[in-house]
């Protein structure tokens, strides 16, 4: 059967169509931190999609799972990040994050939570026993398991303890796991405290 409409029914309909696309854009990118992603280069295009799809169906549960776990909030709002193919990277301040492109979908959701963490404890106190990756060791895997359960993050645990060059990835993941998750997390929130005290 054939439809037809007035002028003002389009209109309403058009109007509806919109509101609904408004309404499922608007829950997507519900989160207190926004990231924005780009390609260094239009050969990244499609990984930056693919981060881009899953900021935009998992973000906020992100943030929501990262400031839950660790006890600190973000101090950002917007976040940029550069798709392309070289170390990820946090960044810091006005610097935008880097995201490799060539990752696996697991390992991108793995690599997107771990520089965001990054940016998460900026004001965390580091020492020379506890380096920046220590200390976000001590909240990383179990953020990474209230998000994607056991499996995923023994996988990435794995993953991470096999890059090499830059940082000793391998003896970090091994001192964080050698705790408890009550130890680590008591660590951490000792830590948290005493910048909370300066």
């Amino acid at each position: 059967m054939h439809e037809t409409f007035t002028g003002e029914s389009l209109m309403k309909r058009i109007f509806a169509i919109l509101m609904l696309a408004f309404m499922s854009l608007a829950f997507t990118q519900n989160s207190s931190v926004m990231v924005t992603f780009s390609s260094e280069s239009e050969k990244y295009a499609q990984a930056t999609t693919e981060y881009q799809a899953i900021w935009n169906s998992e973000g906020k549960r992100i943030i929501e799972a990262m400031e839950r776990v660790s006890g600190v909030e973000f101090t950002e709002r917007e976040v940029r990040a550069i798709v392309y193919e070289g170390v990820s990277w946090s960044g810091f301040g006005d610097k935008p994050m880097k995201l490799r492109a060539s990752y696996p979908s697991d390992v991108k959701k793995a690599t997107l939570v771990h520089e965001l963490g990054h940016r998460l404890i900026v004001h965390v106190p580091k020492t020379k026993e506890l380096d920046e990756h220590r200390v976000l060791f001590l909240v990383l895997y179990d953020i990474w398991e209230s998000l994607y359960g056991r499996d995923f993050v023994d996988r990435m645990v794995e993953v991470e303890k096999k890059r090499k060059g830059l940082y000793d990835y391998e003896s970090a993941w091994k001192w964080a796991l050698s705790m408890s998750k009550e130890e680590k997390a008591a660590k951490f929130k000792a830590l948290r405290e005493s910048a909370e005290e300066r």
